[in-house]
């Protein structure tokens, strides 16, 4: 009994293949895209199920946005730091313009300085570059571009556009030696601007100074006197800026005052000099012509 119920069961409930199913839903799809192509009936129902529809689409799209979004920002940021690097290549640049504009501007108000003293003096002179200072407590002299090749002379004075810088020491084929006032060794005839006063002032060596040597205590010295190249040695031109008083003591224990000054001319800040022509080479230089003249 039990086998031939199955057997009636499995008959009735027999129903169509699976594959007729598929090309049933197939057949019916085509018609109701037909339909809907040429009538538009489910456009209203295509509008309703995109509500429901949308954020599936959009998480579906967002592993997709994720990296677009990515790659983008680190693109983003890879064009940026190019940028900065190169901005700031560029900043660096436009430092060193600066600098090297600032250092050439200089370098033409001394020049511009040097040619108002060349228009300003009667005495001739020559106009010559620092090569090289020397830093030596012992020896305070610079070298400068010119020597016998300008028909430089040991002893000529040496100036810039504010005052006495010091004197050539040694002349060689295309250099010269300059020894500072401020060296141990150097000298000069000098006169007080304000009372005529004559002295000698001796450098100091270290602390770029000079002094003025053996003065008495009573002697007529303030501070802020300007001292001036007196002449009287035929060497120094007169009236050349030498220094200024800076400081004065007087102890009655000595027979000298202690009088230190400061150089006027700018001896470390300067690139450019002038080479005062000797007095006797210019008179010789111009006797001829006239001369000539007569």
């Amino acid at each position: 009994m039990i086998k031939s119920h199955q057997r009636s069961s499995k008959l009735f409930n027999k129903g169509p293949s699976l594959l007729s199913k598929l090309l049933l839903l197939i057949f019916i799809s085509i018609i109701v895209m037909g339909v809907d192509f040429r009538f538009h009936y489910l456009k209203d129902i295509r509008q309703f199920t995109n509500i429901f529809t949308k954020p599936l689409h959009t998480i579906l799209n967002l592993p997709n946005d994720l990296y677009d979004f990515t790659t983008e920002y680190f693109s983003n940021q890879s064009r940026l730091i190019h940028e900065n690097e190169v901005l700031k290549l560029n900043i660096d640049s436009l430092k060193a313009d600066l600098q090297r504009f600032d250092f050439i501007n200089q370098e033409n108000d001394q020049l511009r300085n040097l040619l108002d003293v060349k228009n300003t003096h009667k005495f001739k002179t020559e106009a010559v570059s620092i090569i090289y200072s020397r830093f030596d407590p012992f020896n305070q002299k610079i070298i400068i571009d010119g020597g016998q090749n300008k028909d430089f002379q040991a002893g000529q004075p040496v100036i810039d556009a504010l005052g006495l810088v010091g004197q050539i020491s040694s002349v060689f084929p295309e250099t010269s030696e300059v020894t500072l006032i401020i060296d141990k060794k150097m000298s000069v005839p000098i006169q007080i601007q304000r009372n005529g006063l004559r002295a000698i002032t001796n450098g100091n060596g270290q602390n770029e100074t000079i002094s003025l040597s053996y003065l008495p205590n009573s002697v007529d010295v303030m501070k802020g006197d300007i001292l001036k190249t007196s002449g009287i040695d035929t060497i120094y031109p007169e009236g050349i800026a030498v220094a200024e008083v800076l400081e004065i003591t007087n102890n009655p224990k000595l027979p000298f005052a202690k009088i230190i000054c400061k150089p006027l001319s700018a001896i470390r800040n300067h690139s450019h000099l002038l080479v005062v022509m000797p007095i006797n080479k210019i008179v010789n230089n111009i006797a001829p012509k006239n001369d000539q003249k007569k």
